[in-house]
């Protein structure tokens, strides 16, 4: 157990989640106690309560800081192509961060509580706000994808990438491959890359020859124009 010591509240608070975060870990959501995370942080069991309410309330704050952290990432790598959400580079982001089993066991844990089912996702919705910009500053003033077809293409993504990583080896032995293949998750990905991005600007609204086309990292570009 951690010694006690005086600190303000947001220090506290900061050293109670990385307390949780790691009990979480080692022994998985089901097997940790707000006593135990009061421990192992130096501070009184009511002080714990008093912050988070509910052991499920804590565990949700918890995952909001591992998923600050996944769209940290996120911005960073479209950043990293002027601004243009390439749908190849946000996967590698989300498929990277569910290689991690203590964020998938934390994730489908606070995801069977009924307090936090449904709870507003604000960084969710900055994620969007940012592809949302960067698809309209590739487009240059052509038709863009709608706000909701946008939605669409990331709730598509985020459940298939979830999906293969609850179930994606056990799927895979069932087809008779080999789970343990790097190749299988790979080729995984390029496929629902494409298909993502493919999807995104079917409603373009674009004719033929103006339509908007996946550049061989994904990236929507406008098409090279003829000159003769």
């Amino acid at each position: 157990m951690a010694p006690r010591r005086r600190r303000d509240p947001e220090e506290s608070r900061a050293e109670l989640l990385a307390a949780a975060a790691e009990l979480i870990r080692q022994r998985g959501p089901d097997n940790v106690s707000l006593r135990q995370i009061a421990g192992a942080a130096g501070v009184a069991h009511g002080l714990v309560s008093h912050y988070f309410g509910t052991y499920a309330a804590l565990v949700r704050e918890v995952l909001r800081v591992e998923n600050d952290r996944i769209e940290s990432r996120v911005r960073e790598r479209i950043r990293a192509e002027d601004g243009v959400p390439l749908a190849a580079a946000i996967m590698d982001v989300v498929f990277d961060t569910l290689a991690d089993e203590r964020y998938l066991r934390l994730f489908v844990w606070a995801e069977m509580h009924a307090d936090y089912r449904g709870a507003a996702r604000p960084e969710l919705v900055g994620l969007i706000d940012t592809i949302e910009a960067g698809i309209r500053d590739a487009l240059a003033g052509r038709p863009a994808p709608s706000r909701s077809r946008i939605e669409a293409v990331v709730l598509i993504g985020l459940s298939a990438a979830y999906g293969f990583a609850i179930g994606g080896r056990s799927w895979l032995a069932g087809l008779g491959h080999d789970p343990d293949d790097p190749a299988h998750a790979a080729e995984f990905r390029v496929q629902l890359a494409r298909m993502m991005a493919a999807h995104m600007v079917e409603e373009s609204g674009l004719e033929p020859a103006d339509r908007v086309v996946l550049h061989s990292e994904n990236k929507m570009v406008p098409p090279r124009r003829s000159h003769g």
